[in-house]
């Protein structure tokens, strides 16, 4: 009888543990500017235009930059806030925004010049990164996850 009790325990610890690993991030959420990883290059000149830089892959607007590769955005990246994520969360803010908006990061690294958070997608094929300095978010990338 101890034993149903115990494997019960362990059990509903496991549970409880591997939901909170991994922060649940709706797929449409990871996207800057109305700009997600996946969308095609066409809908990105029908909507933004022209960039204002290219280079190859590399392409510069004033507010962002995108690496599109085969005709597909691959990354969307900015250090402005002039840009957001459509839960509101932009370069400028706190860093604290990032758990109240997102819950606890699937992944921390931490750097020479900062820390940086990132966040999957439910399905795991995107992901967005925020690089954080001094408790400020300096950077945030979206892009497919490799």
């Amino acid at each position: 009888m101890k034993f149903k009790g115990l494997t019960a325990l362990i059990c509903g610890a496991i549970l409880l543990s591997s939901s909170l690993c991994f922060a649940t991030v709706d797929g449409g959420k990871i996207a800057l500017g109305g700009i997600s990883p996946g969308m095609s290059e066409q809908d990105l000149l029908n909507a933004f235009g022209q960039p204002v830089y290219r280079d190859g892959d590399d392409w510069t607007y004033q507010n962002f930059q995108v690496e599109v590769e085969r005709g597909i955005v691959e990354k969307i990246s900015t250090r402005t806030e002039a840009i957001t994520t459509p839960n509101s969360v932009r370069v400028g803010q706190a860093a604290d925004v990032l758990n109240s908006t997102f819950g606890a990061a699937d992944k921390v690294d931490y750097e020479s010049d900062g820390v940086e958070y990132e966040y999957y997608s439910n399905d795991r094929t995107k992901k967005i990164e925020f690089k954080v300095v001094n408790g400020v978010i300096a950077k945030i990338t979206c892009k497919i996850n490799d």
